[in-house]
């Protein structure tokens, strides 16, 4: 779903308001072993381990979100908070994902998280029984050019397919990919295990509603058959007040066996030194 301008919603908020702040020294391919719904609840990116950093990350993507600022305006604050921490980036890194400071990896923290809490509220949204009924279905497809497109996105459609449930949703080879809405494959499709987007990083990729004449006409619904709704909720049973949702995020983690706590309440992979 393309947004022309920021959805300043209370749902995108609440789950930018939601989450925990976790500095942590575990890289990308480790986060990705943690559940999506614990990402759901936990302000990080890979590798920082400044827990004030974290937290103007995500004020950054929150005032974003409000429609207060923009993209510019909050990458060159970062970059100001950067610098007055001394940070360098580490020889041969300088301008790549794993630099901080640079425009790519800024962009990556902003443009992902304010997609995730947009598409959030959107999801939630379309939850409505009389939304569901009238669009019960979604199309997944290019919704922004890319220089490099990726290639591989019917396949992993048709994996995902079948990995989870054919019925309700078209194979890629009708030339068009669409599933019920709530439907496990938009889950399974996704790099980040959520059924909204993104469905990775800065794929372009995204979904379009489709109505339902047009999705009894593609199969994958009956003219009778309705979509139950699916509200996700902000934390899935962790959802308390702050300090004992906390507490309980925190045993979540360590229970995970990736990593622990250090006494600065740094995450830090199992084995690696402080």
């Amino acid at each position: 779903m393309q947004f022309s301008s920021p959805v300043p919603s209370s749902e995108a908020l609440a789950f930018l308001d939601g989450k925990m702040t976790l500095p942590t020294d575990l890289r990308t391919w480790a986060l990705n072993k943690l559940s999506p719904e614990l990402r759901e609840r936990l302000a990080f990116s890979a590798g920082v381990t400044k827990a004030e950093l974290v937290d103007g990350m995500y004020s950054s993507v929150r005032q974003i979100v409000e429609g207060t600022t923009d993209r510019a305006t909050m990458r060159l604050k970062l970059k100001q908070t950067l610098q007055g921490m001394g940070y360098q980036p580490s020889q041969g890194e300088r301008g790549g994902l794993k630099d901080l400071s640079s425009d790519r990896r800024l962009n990556l923290i902003l443009d992902t998280n304010v997609a995730q809490a947009q598409s959030y509220a959107w999801n939630e949204a379309a939850q409505q029984p009389a939304l569901l009924d009238a669009y019960p279905a979604q199309e997944f497809l290019r919704v922004e050019a890319r220089n490099d497109e990726r290639k591989t996105w019917p396949a992993r459609w048709d994996k995902a397919r079948a990995d989870t449930m054919m019925q309700g949703a078209t194979a890629s080879s009708s030339g068009r990919m669409v599933a019920l809405k709530n439907h496990p494959i938009w889950s399974a499709l996704s790099r980040f295990g959520t059924p909204y987007e993104p469905f990775d990083f800065n794929s372009g990729m995204g979904v379009e509603d489709v109505s339902r004449d047009e999705a009894v006409a593609l199969g994958v619904m009956g003219k009778t058959e309705k979509v139950k709704p699916e509200h996700r909720g902000l934390n899935n049973g962790l959802q308390t007040t702050p300090q004992i949702g906390n507490d309980a995020l925190r045993k979540a983690l360590e229970s995970t066996g990736l990593g622990t706590f250090d006494a600065g309440g740094v995450f830090r992979l199992k084995g690696e030194a402080a």
